[in-house]
C-alpha cells in the first residue's frame, strides 16, 4: 500500500479569499496517482508535480486552522493543518533591493484596486488578477516595509515585506572537474543565505550547504569546457565564477610496452585530454611524468615486481585506465 503523506505546506497559511497557491510535499503522490486534495473537506484544485510535490489552490474558507489531506487509490494522508487568516497574503514574503521582484497578493474584495504601495513607494507596477489576487512588482527599496493596497473599500493593513541586499561570489573551492558531474566545490561571498537555486553552465547543481558566507554544490553533468556559476537568492541573482567542466582522458598506446622491474625506463603515453594530469601509475604505483602536450606524455617507470600491470591516467576529468599496457621483466640474472 502506497498511501500519500504530507510533510510539509508553503505557506502554512493564507487568506480566507483563498485562490493563493500552496506547495504540498510529500511522498507516493503518484503511485498510484493523487485524485483528491481537501481542505477541510472542501476540494482544492491541483496539480501533481511529481511524487513527492504537488500544487494546490487553496479555496475559500473561515479564519482558523483547518486540516489539509491527499488521496491517492490507496488511500489518505494524515492531516496536517493549513490556517485561514483575514486580511492579505504577499507570496514571496522578500525580494532584492534592486526592485523588480514580482509580488502575488492575495486576499477578499481586491477588486477595483487602484493603488499598491510598498511601505512610503508606489509599486513599479500592478495588475488586478482577479477580486482575490493582485499582483505587483516591487521597487527598490531596503529593510522591512508593509505592503498594503487601496481599493474604493478602504486600504488594507500593511504585511511585512523583506528587502534582501543581492548576492555576490569571490571564489569557487574547486575550478575544475569531470563532465559526468558528482564534483563537490564551495562558493563563498556576501548574502548568499536563502539561495533557492545554483546553476552550472545552466543546469542545476545540488546544493549540500547554505549560509550567508557559502554555499556548497554538488555539480551536476555538463559539457567539456568553461561553465558559468549562478547563483539566486531572494536578493536577486548573481553570475561571475567559471567551473571548467574537464572530458574524461583516454590512453591509445603505451610505448614500449616493456621494461625492468628495476623501473627507470622512459615510456611514452599516447591519448587524449592530458593537459592537467595529476596522476600516472603502473600497477597502482605513481611514476614521475611530464605533460608534453594535450595527447602525449613522456613517464619514468616506477620500480615494479615482474608480470603485467595496468597503467592508469588521472586528470580532473577522470581516469583512464589501459588494462594490462606494461609488462614488467626481471633484468638477465637477477
Amino acid at each position: 500500500m502506497a498511501v500519500p503523506t504530507v510533510s510539509n505546506l508553503n505557506p502554512n497559511s493564507g487568506p480566507t479569499s483563498g485562490s493563493n497557491p500552496v506547495i504540498i510535499t510529500g511522498t507516493n503522490f503518484t503511485n498510484p496517482t493523487v485524485t483528491a486534495v481537501l481542505f477541510n473537506g472542501n476540494t482544492a484544485t491541483f496539480t501533481v508535480n511529481s511524487d513527492t510535490q504537488i500544487t494546490a489552490t487553496a479555496p475559500a474558507h473561515a479564519a482558523g486552522p483547518f486540516p489539509v489531506t491527499v488521496t491517492n487509490g490507496d488511500g489518505t494522508s494524515a492531516p496536517v493543518d493549513y490556517t485561514y487568516t483575514t486580511g492579505v497574503m504577499v507570496t514571496p514574503t522578500s525580494g532584492t533591493s534592486a526592485g523588480g521582484t514580482t509580488v502575488d497578493i492575495y486576499g477578499s474584495n481586491l477588486q477595483n484596486t487602484s493603488a499598491v504601495r510598498f511601505g512610503t513607494k508606489p509599486a513599479t507596477s500592478f495588475t488586478q488578477a482577479s477580486a482575490t489576487h493582485v499582483q505587483a512588482v516591487s521597487p527598490a527599496g531596503n529593510g522591512v516595509v508593509g505592503v498594503a493596497l487601496t481599493t474604493p473599500g478602504g486600504t488594507s493593513a500593511p504585511v511585512n515585506f523583506f528587502y534582501v541586499t543581492p548576492p555576490t561570489k569571490s571564489a569557487l573551492s574547486v575550478t575544475s572537474g569531470p563532465t559526468s558531474g558528482g564534483t563537490s566545490t564551495t562558493i563563498t561571498g556576501t548574502n548568499l543565505a536563502n539561495a533557492s537555486s545554483v546553476t552550472i553552465g545552466g543546469a542545476a547543481a545540488t546544493i549540500t550547504a547554505n549560509n550567508a558566507g557559502s554555499i556548497t554544490v554538488t555539480t551536476p553533468t555538463g559539457t567539456a569546457g568553461n561553465a558559468s556559476v549562478v547563483v539566486t537568492t531572494p536578493g536577486g541573482t548573481t553570475d561571475g565564477l567559471t567551473f571548467t567542466y574537464v572530458g574524461a582522458p583516454t590512453v591509445s598506446a603505451v610505448s614500449p610496452t616493456t621494461g625492468s622491474t628495476n623501473g627507470g625506463d622512459t615510456i611514452t603515453i599516447t591519448g587524449t585530454g592530458f593537459t592537467g594530469t595529476t596522476e600516472v601509475t603502473f600497477g597502482g604505483t605513481p611514476a614521475s611524468f611530464g605533460v608534453l602536450n594535450d595527447g602525449q606524455l613522456a613517464v619514468l617507470t616506477p620500480a615494479n615486481a615482474a608480470g603485467t600491470v595496468d597503467v592508469a591516467v588521472t586528470t580532473a576529468g577522470g581516469t583512464a585506465t589501459a588494462a594490462g599496457a606494461y609488462t614488467y621483466q626481471a633484468p638477465p640474472g637477477g
